[in-house]
């Protein structure tokens, strides 16, 4: 299954590089919006209210569109394989699937987030004692992502790829769930080491080169783009594989009903 994703992705590249790049871009525009709020004080004069409201709904809106996009390639990568799709192709196909997927990867998303303020609190507490997690180093944030990412990556993949593939909704594919096991799919575990070695490895600039002014931005964009790229890596593994099952149990319906 490895192989068969690798060779969709070299075959799909500008695709690929498309999805990579949104969630790259939105990365880095989040980020700069938070650490310019934080760094304004009492004295700074606030944004005017319409710049504030048209900026969250552009982000929303750019959020929206990435997964949807997302989603589409997913789907066209399971029925489809290595045919090339446009743009707009993928942002139909993957339309129905977001509206589904919405609430459950907002409750995964918090789930994320839970996860990592306990591992920034406990494990950062353990390391630099007497440190608020405002002063502990972004690189351990990001190494301490990795971790609640792999305690959910179960649900993270295989929920997604349900709903893409038998075309229900997120908790319907969430009770599926328990009929899968991710040690089914060929490969999946040499996969996520291999995948979480490269994004542990990205957190290196952030450790060598600092996050002050424009290394920052050297540093985050490859940190997002090596878990966007390994996350829809494995994203479609498991996607492929869920529509292998799927064309199975299929074949094997069709056959009972010519038997009666």
């Amino acid at each position: 299954m490895i192989q068969k994703a690798i060779n969709i992705l070299r075959v799909r590249w500008p695709e690929v590089m498309l999805v990579v790049g949104l969630h790259v871009a939105m990365a880095l525009l989040v980020e700069d919006v938070v650490a310019a709020t934080e760094g304004m004080d009492a004295s700074s004069a606030a944004p005017p209210f319409w710049a504030s409201f048209l900026l969250g709904m552009g982000m929303i809106l750019c959020g929206i569109l990435w997964q949807m996009i997302y989603l589409g390639f997913l789907k066209t990568a399971a029925v489809s394989e290595g045919e090339p799709k446009q743009p707009m192709q993928l942002l139909r196909t993957g339309r129905p699937y977001f509206w589904r997927i919405l609430l459950f990867q907002m409750m995964l998303g918090f789930a994320v987030m839970l996860l990592n303020a306990v591992f920034l609190n406990v494990l950062g507490g353990l390391i630099w004692q007497g440190r608020s997690i405002e002063q502990l180093p972004v690189w351990f944030a990001q190494v301490c992502a990795l971790g609640g990412m792999l305690i959910v990556l179960k649900p993270m993949l295989l929920v997604p790829a349900c709903v893409i593939v038998y075309d229900i909704s997120a908790f319907v594919a969430f009770g599926q769930m328990r009929f899968y096991r991710l040690g089914q799919i060929g490969g999946i575990f040499k996969a996520i080491i291999i995948g979480f070695g490269i994004i542990a490895l990205s957190v290196l600039p952030s450790v060598l080169l600092g996050i002050e002014g424009p290394w920052r931005y050297i540093s985050s964009g490859l940190y997002s783009a090596a878990i966007s790229l390994v996350l829809l890596a494995l994203a479609m593994m498991a996607v492929l594989w869920v529509q292998q099952q799927f064309e199975v149990e299929m074949a094997e319906a069709s056959e009972e009903e010519s038997c009666v």
